[in-house]
């Protein structure tokens, strides 16, 4: 569904319900803050986020509650949210900032405390109090700091009964600009096409790989079999976690982000038509963990007569070449499967070949590469994890064949969980240049 026709559906739906406590319904307070917004000029990155700001309450009304005043971290939830519909960085952390810039004004003065309505004066205790000096100090030297202090100062306005204030569809053009501006440009999708890989640096903010990282975590903790597939590797002192796959319907924030309208629309400039989903692991690399060898990702995803694929890796940790970074063979135009050995991976003379480059990437980063391109990682030479989500997408038009995958891998390499003892798996396309055994 479009972005726009999305958020006004949801505004819609849930935009008539109380603002926590306030005489003015949900979608009144945003249209107010929005409209303060306007009327004194602000840059449209601010307007927006000024209209958009409480979104993670509408969004995410069955999350953790703030005693009956909102949802916890709505703040953080609705800029996750809005970045995944494909929004600008800056809309996205002027949102995330408003509860900050409360906290940081709440520490300065005592009057702007004592003139906080009773629910802001409740919900100031679940989201962290007043900040403290280093906070303060870390919160004035943010980019957005000026501009995240104005949007607060909308939002504390934007509590007037029954005013007149333009309607949701007023933003239309603005919020499409601000949607357009975070496509591929020509220039991107050339490079994708001659090389086989683009890197995007700060894709997504890195502060939402927390969230990332906790569903992982979760995921992990939980042993025995589950919905999602975990796979181990041998190290030093035994066995340890390498991979989780098939975890999307148990990763909401994940599914946010790889489903959502801004990936699906960079995928489809890639692909040159509407892209779907077809697969999805997270590469844990830990520390000590082994590399994968030199491999193109074609002849694995020759399953389902799909014509063509495009993966994205979402670094959730920073990778380079100590810790055992995404590596890409400098070829040009690449569209064919290379010389391979038995088991699918590159021969010794194709590697040889081959220029290597590695792929540093801080958290947040993405790299969108082709199933021609060749790639390979290196141990992790480093005391740190080097956590990756690397999701594969296909044309839509050749179906939808995601469930069907992962039934037949469970079935051929099923994960260590549930395995028969005593028997060897083979793993065959579906455990390339890897080190799960």
């Amino acid at each position: 569904m479009d972005s726009f026709v999305r958020l006004k559906a949801l505004y819609d739906e849930q935009g008539d319900q109380d603002y926590i406590g306030e005489p003015v319904s949900q979608r009144e307070h945003a249209l107010q803050a929005a409209a303060h917004a306007r009327a004194s000029g602000a840059p449209e990155a601010a307007v927006l986020a000024a209209l958009l700001h409480d979104v993670g309450h509408l969004q995410y009304p069955k999350q953790d509650s703030m005693a009956g005043f909102g949802t916890r971290a709505h703040e953080v939830l609705g800029a996750h949210f809005l970045a995944s519909l494909g929004f600008s960085a800056k809309v996205s952390a002027l949102v995330q900032r408003h509860v900050d810039a409360k906290r940081y004004q709440v520490a300065r003065s005592e009057t702007y405390r004592a003139g906080l309505s009773q629910a802001s004066q409740q919900t100031l205790h679940f989201q962290g109090g007043a900040m403290t000096l280093a906070e303060r100090q870390a919160f004035e030297a943010d980019p957005h700091f000026e501009l995240a202090l104005r949007v607060r100062h909308w939002d504390e306005l934007a509590k007037a009964p029954r005013a007149t204030v333009p309607e949701f569809e007023a933003y239309e053009a603005q919020i499409q600009a601000d949607l357009n501006s975070t496509q591929l440009t020509g220039n991107q999708i050339a490079e994708f096409k001659r090389s086989g890989y683009l890197v995007i640096p700060q894709a997504f903010d890195a502060s939402f790989t927390a969230l990332w990282l906790n569903e992982l975590q979760a995921m992990i903790a939980s042993q025995g079999p589950q919905r999602w597939m975990t796979y181990f590797e041998a190290s030093g002192t035994g066995q340890q976690c390498c991979r989780v796959e098939h975890f999307l319907e148990d990763a909401p924030r994940l599914q946010e982000v790889l489903a959502g309208n801004k990936m699906m629309g960079w995928v489809a400039q890639c692909l040159e038509a509407p892209g779907i989903l077809f697969k999805e692991k997270i590469n844990l690399k830990l520390a000590g963990g082994q590399g994968f060898a030199a491999h193109q990702d074609a002849p694995a995803f020759d399953l389902f007569g799909q014509s063509q694929h495009v993966t994205v890796m979402v670094s959730l940790e920073a990778a380079n070449e100590r810790n055992g970074c995404l590596e890409v063979a400098q070829v040009e135009h690449c569209e064919e499967i290379l010389p391979m050995n038995a088991d699918r991976t590159l021969t010794d003379p194709v590697i040889e070949s081959l220029t290597w480059q590695s792929i540093e990437t801080a958290p947040g980063d993405i790299v969108i590469f082709s199933s021609f391109l060749p790639h390979r990682s290196g141990v992790n030479q480093s005391l740190q994890s080097r956590r990756a989500v690397y999701a594969t997408y296909a044309l839509a038009s050749e179906g939808d064949h995601r469930a069907e995958y992962f039934r037949q891998k469970r079935a051929l390499f099923p994960p260590d969980a549930e395995r028969e003892a005593g028997r060897a798996y083979d793993g065959g396309i579906f455990n390339v240049g890897n080190p799960i055994r």
